[in-house]
């Protein structure tokens, strides 16, 4: 009887093994269906800042997926957000102000985004960048050069308006002694000078 009980309990030990051994092995199966392999995309920062030049957002996005410092800089110290400034794109400056992008990291010569947006038409970047905490008064380190002597030099009317509205100080004086009025005079922009002397 016993040796009965014992072939019958052995069998029952050995079902019960053999029945977990079927269990595990789909869940193995599944399992190694669910590795994905991934493609790593790689990007440097060249591609990344010329991105921002151009204005190409959606590499600048991936770049930032990638790893990508937001305040990552070239040779002469030119950021994504400068850059992007310098042309104008506007969704690009907005992105990566959102990504925390220091409004007023300077280049290697201490110009910022809104010196470079202020030397064009650029008057909404301007505004964006001012509301972001861009001050109007920081000086390069070449000429004293201010983003309002940058904007009359070039006859931008409407963003010197929006840099005095935002305390440009017109006061300020280059290396030279000249204020943004005279940059305004010497380049004949009139109308820039009129506003100016008011």
């Amino acid at each position: 009887m016993r040796s009965i009980k014992l072939i019958i309990t052995t069998i029952a030990i050995l079902t019960f093994i053999v029945s977990c051994q079927q269990i595990k092995k789909p869940e193995t199966r599944k399992q190694e269906k669910q590795v994905v392999k991934t493609k790593v995309i790689e990007f440097d920062q060249e591609q990344y800042l010329q991105a921002a030049l151009e204005g190409n957002l959606s590499i600048i996005q991936k770049g930032l997926e990638a790893g990508l410092d937001v305040d990552a800089v070239d040779e002469n110290g030119f950021s994504a957000l400068t850059l992007a400034s310098y042309n104008g794109h506007n969704e690009i400056i907005n992105f990566l102000l959102q990504k925390g992008a220091s409004v007023n990291l300077p280049n290697k010569n201490r110009r910022t985004a809104l010196m470079l947006a202020s030397s064009g038409p650029f008057n909404e970047t301007v505004k964006i960048l001012l509301n972001a905490g861009a001050n109007p008064n920081i000086v390069d380190n070449i000429e004293q050069f201010s983003a309002l002597m940058f904007a009359s030099a070039e006859g931008q009317l409407e963003v010197v308006k929006t840099l005095v509205e935002n305390g440009a100080d017109r006061a300020l004086k280059d290396i030279d002694g000249d204020t943004a009025y005279d940059f305004a005079i010497k380049k004949g922009h009139t109308n820039v000078a009129d506003f100016l002397k008011k």
